[in-house]
């Protein structure tokens, strides 16, 4: 009778998702923060940019995370950007490595990925999921040359002097929902490995197994833990994390510090923009130790590795 009941209430679920959506767009969208100067000299770094965009570098090598600057996005952009990004495109550095962990919309956005790319002094490299670097390269081109690696679960490249793993998760993979090819286009999160730094950014990913499976296999410095879209627990939370589940998901990765990602910037569920930072706040209150570990970053916030 459970599984029935959370069938039935799906239809809800979505009705009042959907208006959230919808909702976003009467509210304003709050102003940039002023960025944060990152080091000037080729040292290590994370750069929060919003929603689950982030700006690295790793020895000498600039590269982002899900490329998000938009201002809407989804079906007729309907979904309204809540807060600017505290950097636009033209104020990045040369970027040598593009991740995407999957093809949804708030993560795989063809304006971002166009803009990067006719940015860059050189043609992009993207890694992604099976099927999702082969995607945006199909999009890009002609008029954005792109050298695309596609990974499934398990599987590693090197890409100019870095080492990438792709790691499982638990989400949905596809790119469009009326079309069903959750199996076309998959997803998964990335370990990166310079000469002195392991880097894990998960995309999306509800709690499962495959957190404590990372200290068998790497070193983690960091862990870029999304905090976001995830208060329905029966519906969305299998596949997202709240402050809670990214808190136990970094203990398990056995990562030294962690920054949260993937918060902030649009509705994405019926719940507050500010939810996941109040959670996060009270989940650390009553943890000192863990507290210092957590690098709470804000919208153009840097943390020098």
């Amino acid at each position: 009778m459970k599984g029935i009941g959370r069938m039935l209430a799906w239809p809800w679920e979505y009705m009042l998702i959907f208006g959230a959506l919808l909702a976003s767009n009467f509210c304003p969208t709050r102003p940039a923060p002023e960025p944060e100067r990152r080091p000037e000299r080729a040292g290590d770094f994370v750069q929060y940019l919003g929603q689950a965009t982030v700006l690295m570098g790793l020895d000498g090598k600039h590269l982002l995370t899900d490329p998000m600057f938009s201002r809407r996005f989804a079906m007729a952009k309907m979904v309204k950007r809540r807060t600017a990004p505290p950097l636009e495109v033209d104020q990045l550095p040369p970027i040598d490595l593009v991740l995407l962990s999957h093809a949804h919309g708030d993560h795989l956005d063809l304006p971002s990925l166009r803009a990067v790319a006719a940015h860059n002094p050189a043609p992009l490299t993207i890694v992604g999921a099976r099927g999702v670097a082969g995607y945006a390269k199909a999009k890009l081109e002609p008029k954005h040359p792109v050298h695309a690696i596609d990974l499934d679960w398990g599987d590693r490249a090197a890409v100019k002097g870095l080492n990438i793993t792709c790691w499982p998760g638990k989400h949905l993979g596809g790119r469009h929902w009326i079309t069903l090819d959750f199996r076309k286009y998959g997803y998964g999160g990335f370990v990166v490995t310079s000469a002195r730094r392991s880097v894990y950014y998960p995309g999306d990913s509800g709690m499962c197994p495959a957190f404590a499976e990372l200290p068998g296999s790497f070193n983690l410095d960091l862990a870029l833990m999304p905090i976001d879209a995830s208060n329905r627990r029966d519906f969305l939370r299998p596949r997202h994390m709240n402050p809670h589940d990214a808190l136990e998901a970094f203990r398990q990765s056995g990562a030294k510090r962690m920054v949260p990602v993937h918060w902030g910037t649009f509705t994405l569920c019926n719940e507050s923009l500010g939810r996941s930072q109040r959670l996060l706040r009270e989940a650390l209150a009553d943890d000192p130790v863990l507290a210092s570990q957590v690098y709470n970053l804000p919208l153009g916030g840097v943390l020098t590795l």
